[in-house]
């Protein structure tokens, strides 16, 4: 979670919030090791997800057989690109649903 400020900072923009001045991430290990926990361990794919992963792998079968070395290597190179960006985005939202939590739990704390 090394950009955890570029992500508060960027949620502070959308809903003009203070989370970068009233959340610190660097002590959570329990919300980094959820995470990956979620990301590797809980996550069950849904029926609709399945169907589309089945597509994808069709799709990606044809491709490959027509390609040629180059065509496959660089074809890799854009599959686990295309993967690290995912898992940013995934990150991203898992960090504003944390962050979403935290700031309803402040605003709603009576006085």
């Amino acid at each position: 979670m090394e950009n955890a400020k570029d992500i508060l900072r960027h949620f502070d923009s959308i809903f003009d919030t203070d989370a970068l001045k009233n959340i610190d991430f660097s002590n959570m290990k329990l919300l980094k090791t959820l995470f990956s926990y979620f990301k590797e361990e809980l996550y069950t794919s849904s029926l609709e997800y399945e169907k589309l992963r089945t597509k994808q792998l069709r799709i990606s079968d044809k491709m490959e057989s027509t390609f040629t070395e180059e065509q496959q290597k660089l074809f890799e190179q854009y599959w686990e690109i295309t993967n690290q960006m995912s898992s940013e985005e995934e990150q991203q939202l898992f960090l504003f649903g944390f962050i979403i939590s935290t700031n309803l739990n402040n605003e709603c704390k009576t006085k």
